[in-house]
């Protein structure tokens, strides 16, 4: 909806008798009606955003991290994959050829693009040494869920000390 100024109190219409030099000094205001359910959206929206940026500035990065279900100490843990076997031995040979290159950045670079390159036959041996490794956790998970189970590995060191 187009409307005018106090300042002109005449009707605006194609048929106007002004010239167009008089014509283009009157200023025109444009006004956007917006419904009450808009409105309420609308600051809804705000107040969303304003809740967010609150919210964001004051957490720490501490406290921004989850934090996950105590982990046991005696649970065996994860062997590694087949590529960070490689990884042991290519970090020696490329040491031994590169002496001055010191960061793990270059090194670690120089191997992901030579495990790429390489054969499934010449991983074969590191994808040995994985499941060997990844056989031996199996087994030791499983004897350590029996014994979670049975209640052999609740006790405490320090309730051991206080036998009354």
């Amino acid at each position: 909806m187009v409307k005018k100024t106090k300042d002109s109190q005449e009707p605006l219409s194609s048929s106007s008798t002004k010239t167009p030099e008089e014509a283009s000094t009157r200023r025109m205001v444009l006004r956007v009606r917006q419904s009450e359910p808009t409105k309420r959206l609308a600051s809804l929206v705000i107040d969303e955003e304003k809740e967010k940026r609150v919210v964001s500035v004051k957490r720490s990065k501490t406290k921004q991290k989850k934090k996950g279900a105590k982990v046991d100490p005696k649970m065996p843990k994860k062997p590694p994959t087949a590529f960070f076997y490689f990884l042991e031995d290519f970090r020696k040979e490329f040491q031994e050829q590169n002496p001055d290159i010191k960061t793990m950045r270059v090194v670690g670079k120089a191997c992901g693009e030579k495990w790429k390159t390489m054969s499934y036959e010449e991983k074969v041996k590191y994808y040995d040494i994985a499941m060997a490794k990844r056989a031996e956790f199996d087994e030791a998970m499983s004897e350590y869920i029996k014994r979670k189970e049975s209640g052999e590995g609740d006790e405490t060191e320090d309730d051991e000390d206080y036998d009354i």
